[in-house]
């Protein structure tokens, strides 16, 4: 599901993500941060991505991956490190 590819594209995109939701949760709270970071963050760093990585994308489609493929398995992996994100932080406070 995940090889070294897809994981090197879900750090890439992530980069720009973790950056914006920092800056969110600087001024916000935890939990926002953490809904923010699976799903407007992750549009965030697409932009982040095809914006300053762009020619990478060629890559990834030679290896037989589309943009859809990727982006499912960024949201996929977002979604659940949020959610355990939020459950470390509700248990906690």
């Amino acid at each position: 599901m995940f090889n070294k590819a897809v994981l090197k594209y879900v750090l890439d995109v992530n980069i720009f993500n973790v950056v914006f939701c920092l800056l969110v949760g600087a001024f916000s709270s935890v939990f926002w941060s953490a809904v923010l970071f699976s799903t407007v963050g992750i549009f965030v760093g697409y932009l982040g991505f095809k914006t300053f990585k762009k020619n990478e994308y060629y890559t990834y489609y030679n290896l037989g991956y589309t943009k859809k493929h990727l982006l499912k398995r960024v949201l996929l992996l977002n979604f659940f490190i949020s959610v355990f994100i939020i459950l470390t932080y509700q248990l906690f406070l």
